[in-house]
């Protein structure tokens, strides 16, 4: 018998095991039943039962694998009626297909904060080890902590799809820390130009052309990770790890990234109210209202929705070259238990198959971590940038970083916004607090 169960996680994993109540199964419209546990398969009657495994076993010390639990967040929710969503459910009952007697239970958690998915992995791992999932959705930083932590475990012996030449330099990177790989890479992403064509009907080719639009460029200026300024900072040539992996800024270097903003403050396109952002989804959200003509955003916020309105631009070159950073999504395996880990895996595998994650990175927005997916995207313009963007970018740099490098960055933007330091200054002092 084949089932699939969806459930959904509305709090910290251990609360939801001392609380039946919360784990009831969800209807799911393709079961056709009311809340059902399981679902006859064509050819199947309600008087069979599965045939037990009855091969013998030496020194087995193991029960067969009757279940797979998976964590995910909620623009994953199979009980959604999105396509992306309604192409999650068909893949994974087409692997239950191939695995005759599985289970496989959806628990549904926030992205992050209290009972979010890294927060429930910390505190099941040390209240409830037994009920971690065993494969679980995080994005590139929190896989990096959760890596750290020792909440996943290193994938090497298990799988060899990450040797496959068929992904993206910055989606490869995705999956590995320290040499070892932690996850299996669905969804990618990367900061790119939303602009309304009303405002800017040619598109200008650079920094400086763009800023005599005068159009007011929104981005997160008062962010505590400064990706956009770091992305600039290396289009620049700019270096932010010294020989002996340290952070650090190259002060002349910096110093052309804060004359190219004193040049946006004083044409306008880069106005004082840009402090009040801090992050991409703050700008995001005020480009939607109209606030803006112009952001600095995450490409997944634009392939969500395709705004009539709008298009979209890769960041433009500084003197060196163009650099975005992205990130992304990575099946991870959480579970304790390494009996589990094999069988998770090649759910994993299944999972990021390119023909799969073709239609399913179209549906969902994001971009295709395998360039193959990305070649069978049905919207040929669109397509033809987002492989554009995608060559150009770089894994965003590590949390370690982005926490030394991002706030001596943003006291040091504040300080060119408001004149009150020369772009020289600015360079100098970020490096000067950085070296404190």
């Amino acid at each position: 018998m084949k089932k699939l169960r969806i459930l959904l996680g509305l709090g910290l994993v251990f609360a939801l095991l001392l609380s039946a109540c919360e784990s009831l199964p969800i209807n799911i419209p393709w079961l056709g039943g009311p809340t059902p546990t399981a679902t006859l398969q064509p050819g199947e009657t309600g008087d069979q039962t599965p045939t037990p495994d009855t091969t013998p076993s030496v020194e087995s010390t193991t029960a067969p694998i009757t279940d797979l639990t998976l964590w995910v967040p909620p623009d994953m929710d199979p009980e959604s009626d999105s396509e992306a969503s309604q192409l999650f459910v068909e893949r994974l009952q087409a692997f239950l297909e191939r695995n005759a007697g599985l289970e496989i239970i959806v628990r549904v958690k926030a992205v992050s904060g209290p009972g979010g998915l890294l927060d429930a992995l910390t505190a099941t791992s040390a209240a409830a080890p037994e009920a971690l999932p065993d494969l679980v959705v995080l994005s590139r930083p929190d896989l990096e902590t959760a890596a750290l932590k020792g909440l996943i475990s290193p994938l090497d012996s298990l799988t060899t799809i990450p040797d496959d030449p068929d992904w993206y330099a910055f989606a490869r990177d995705m999956a590995l820390l320290q040499g070892s790989t932690f996850g299996l890479p669905f969804a990618a992403d990367s900061l790119v130009l939303v602009y309304r064509q009303s405002a800017l009907p040619v598109f200008p080719t650079s920094w400086p052309a763009l800023f005599e639009e005068g159009v007011p460029l929104a981005f997160p200026a008062d962010s505590d990770q400064a990706l956009f300024t770091l992305a600039l900072y290396q289009a620049e040539g700019g270096a932010i790890q010294d020989n002996q992996r340290r952070p650090m800024l190259e002060p002349d270097v910096l110093a052309e990234v804060f004359r190219l903003y004193q040049s946006g403050v004083a044409s306008g396109a880069l106005p004082n109210w840009l402090g009040q952002y801090q992050t991409p989804g703050q700008v995001w959200t005020d480009y939607q209202e109209g606030q803006s003509d112009l952001a600095v955003t995450w490409l997944s916020n634009y392939l969500k929705e395709i705004p009539s309105d709008s298009s979209f631009a890769p960041l433009l070159p500084m003197s060196e070259s163009a650099v975005s950073f992205g990130t992304g999504l990575s099946w991870a395996v959480a579970s304790p238990e390494e009996h589990r880990h094999q069988i998770a895996v090649d759910l994993a595998e299944f999972l990021v198959d390119p023909v799969y994650l073709t239609q399913w990175t179209e549906a969902a927005g994001y971009i295709p971590p395998r360039p193959s997916s990305l070649e069978g995207w049905k919207n040929q313009n669109i397509r033809s940038t987002v492989s554009q963007i995608a060559l150009m970018t770089r894994l965003r740099p590590s949390n370690d970083l982005t926490i030394s490098l991002g706030p001596v960055l943003r006291e040091s933007i504040r300080l060119v916004f408001q004149d009150m330091l020369d772009p020289v200054q600015a360079a100098q002092a970020a490096v000067d607090s950085l070296e404190e």
